[in-house]
């Protein structure tokens, strides 16, 4: 019988990140069909994808026998006129997880150090291509939140590249602009690297969504992600940005793969980008339904940490059951949650709650009420 232990590379972990969103694992385990599931373990938009779009995908499919346009032009074209910069300052990719593994690939880095929580793709993608690195941990007393008081505990480690999330993941907690603008000055003056993950940054005040677009090009050693999977719900597509300067990006797009965007996901792109009141209706809705949660959440005795996107993350009493079986208990109901014991960083008794509507509240607190029950 062929040995096959040793198939992989052995300084390679084989442990995936945990995610969200299995809709069709919970089905096949209840017998039941997927559109049965109320996923909340997944962030993405409540109003679901903006309407007509599947009147675009249909076009798109009649593409579908042409390779895409490996260098996405058209969609490079339309969020570079929405964000203010030139198309050579994007690279788009296949959501940005897969934007995260390029990064990884393509930047020389030798210490990195992820401010914690953060997105589990981070520290699987560099423990992927053999890279060091290392959590700062954020108190839990900051809102897990970091702050100008914590940037001397990240230049104590020396990194080559500093990681963080804003809003912060999974808390859905604004960075404050004094501690962005210090780190990242101090950062390119040490020639620091500096990723920062915006994957949830479209359903945020204006202020936050501008503080990065104009940074790009005026420091060669910041790059910025994006997701357009959460905002325009396209999960099932995936679809995602890179910002950075043009010199920094015409270095890492060759390392990509190629044909890094189908042709469906590219045409939905472009569309959802010009959907200036969809967009507008979404922050406005998300708003209210997170200040509806959060009330709810309060009441039945859980700690709800400030949020200002399309999640929330809680702790659990300690009456309570762990968020593994409280998880589990609501997902026997066809009503998914996330466990957060999967983020660096975060406990045994935090759970985060996409937002949702008020009549899809109703099921969630109906489920969270009986699995709260020792």
């Amino acid at each position: 019988m062929p040995e096959h232990k040793h198939i992989t590379n052995p300084g390679l972990t084989g442990q995936a990140a945990f995610h969200g969103g299995d809709i069709w694992g919970a089905a096949r385990r209840l017998e039941v069909n997927p559109d049965r599931i109320l996923d909340l373990s997944a962030s993405l938009n409540p109003l679901g994808p903006p309407a007509g779009l599947d009147k675009i995908l249909a076009q798109s499919f009649k593409r579908i026998c042409h390779y895409p346009d490996r260098h996405n032009t058209l969609l490079k074209e339309a969020l570079a006129k929405q964000l203010g910069l030139n198309s050579k300052n994007l690279i788009v990719g296949n959501g940005s997880t897969a934007l995260i593994r390029l990064l990884s690939r393509a930047l020389d880095l030798k210490t990195i150090l992820i401010l914690a929580p953060s997105f589990g793709e981070f520290p699987r993608s560099m423990a992927l291509t053999g890279r060091h690195f290392h959590f700062l941990s954020i108190s839990e007393s900051q809102n897990f939140t970091p702050t100008t008081v914590d940037i001397d505990r990240i230049w104590a480690h020396d990194p080559s590249c500093v990681v963080l999330t804003n809003p912060v993941s999974p808390t859905g907690t604004l960075v404050e602009r004094e501690f962005l603008d210090t780190l990242l000055a101090q950062a390119m003056a040490r020639r620091t690297w500096m990723i920062v993950d915006e994957a949830f940054i479209d359903f945020a005040p204006d202020q936050a969504r501008k503080w990065s677009p104009p940074l790009v090009q005026k420091y060669p050693r910041l790059i910025v992600l994006r997701s357009m999977t959460k905002f325009y719900c396209l999960a099932g597509l995936r679809l995602g940005y890179m910002m950075g300067h043009t010199d920094t990006l015409a270095h890492i797009e060759p390392l990509g793969e190629p044909w890094s965007v189908n042709t469906p996901a590219h045409d939905a792109g472009i569309y959802c980008l010009a959907q200036n009141e969809y967009a507008l209706k979404t922050r406005k809705a998300v708003d209210k339904w997170r200040e509806e949660m959060k009330g709810k959440l309060t009441g039945m005795g859980l700690v709800v940490y400030p949020s200002q996107v399309n999640y929330l993350l809680t702790r659990l009493p300690h009456t309570a059951p762990t968020a593994d079986i409280v998880s589990s208990r609501t997902a026997e109901q066809g009503v998914l949650v996330r466990d957060c014991q999967s983020f660096p960083g975060c406990g045994p008794r935090h759970l985060r709650f996409a937002v949702t509507t008020t009549e899809e509240q109703k099921r969630l607190f109906k489920a969270l009420e009986t699995a709260l029950k020792s």
